[in-house]
């Protein structure tokens, strides 16, 4: 036994004692207390940013992850829907929030470039920390049934000498820049670009004959296809959808050119790298299940969608130096 001797006091410290005491903390602390110091993550209920209304198709993909993902994060995730500004309001309230984990957002290409055109974007795109990647919908050319062009072929060789009208919607939004590049990949003359308000909008006037071709979603065109009323020619994704496995790729027609409706998770900048790995884990887990897997398969939509942050930063990164450039050309920059 030790004596530390004090001014006017006796402490009797047992070296035994504290050995076997620390010994029972750090026991404790192996059996799953968390440590001194450390919050348990995630400890209350993790909000979903979206940019969309109830029931558009980036909702509803928030809504299907959060069917198992309660149970592979231990807490539930709630949908906050912030429409307006093509994504700028959910940009401004995920950036209003803590940087703690607790919020995530849903995005897709139309927040990339938002951020690229705004002269002072509600948050950086340096700031956007990818954590999982939900769908990879491939965008596909898409004629009318009574469209002279029977196969890809006999189109892409007709686009070669006049400009086709391609329905489209947003002028310098995704669809413009997919048309606009596969175009160019091809070796097509520059189409007209017709835009739209949306894909429902295009099939109308596709099946009316008011445009030559329309780059639609399989889901947006699904009833118009299975009717008989549209044709489709060319997925623009190096794999068969399995919904359409009659339409060949543009890689079997012998080009890359890759371009699909894309949403993912995202947390921003600042967010602490554990929990960042925690997000990622607990979501990736939850759409590889088989309510997502059904989502996807019943969508249209590609079986591979679902990967986890390296692919998806990767993917996203991409497409902002290719948004950016294709602004740029088009003249939407200044």
């Amino acid at each position: 036994m030790t004596i530390i001797r004090g001014n006017k006091q006796r402490f009797l410290v047992s070296r035994r004692g504290f050995v076997g005491g620390a010994t029972a903390l750090a026991g404790v602390a192996g059996a799953g207390w968390p440590a001194f110091g450390q919050e348990k993550f995630p400890s209350k209920p993790i909000e979903v940013v979206t940019h969309a209304g109830v029931g558009g198709g980036t909702d509803i993909t928030a809504r299907m992850m959060m069917v198992e993902a309660p149970g592979k994060l231990g807490v539930e995730l709630v949908v906050a829907n912030r429409t307006g500004g093509s994504g700028a309001a959910a940009l401004a309230y995920a950036a209003s929030r803590p940087r703690d984990g607790h919020t995530i957002l849903l995005i897709t290409q139309t927040h990339i470039l938002t951020v690229i055109r705004s002269k002072t974007p509600p948050v950086p795109y340096e700031d956007f920390v990818a954590i999982a990647r939900a769908t990879d919908d491939p965008q596909i050319i898409m004629v009318s049934a009574k469209s002279p062009y029977k196969t890809a072929q006999e189109f892409l060789a007709a686009a070669k000498t006049q400009g086709m009208k391609i329905g489209a919607t947003q002028i310098g939004g995704v669809d413009h820049i997919a048309t606009l590049g596969f175009a160019k990949q091809f070796g097509l003359q520059k189409p007209t670009i017709v835009p739209f308000r949306g894909g429902g909008d295009i099939v109308i006037n596709l099946v009316g004959g008011n445009v030559d071709a329309g780059i639609l979603n399989f889901a947006e065109a699904e009833s118009q296809i299975k009717a008989g009323e549209v044709r489709t020619l060319i997925t623009l994704a190096p794999q068969r959808v399995s919904a359409l496995p009659d339409t060949p790729t543009s890689d079997e027609l012998g080009v890359k050119a890759h371009y699909s409706t894309v949403r993912g998770f995202i947390a921003l900048k600042g967010t602490p790298e554990d929990r960042l790995k925690i997000l990622e884990d607990g979501l990736v887990k939850a759409m590889k299940g088989k309510i997502f897997d059904s989502y996807l398969t019943g969508s249209g939509q590609s079986p591979t969608s679902v990967v986890g942050r390296a692919e998806w930063q990767a993917q996203i990164d991409r497409f902002h130096a290719d948004g950016r450039e294709a602004l740029e050309t088009l003249g939407l920059l200044k």
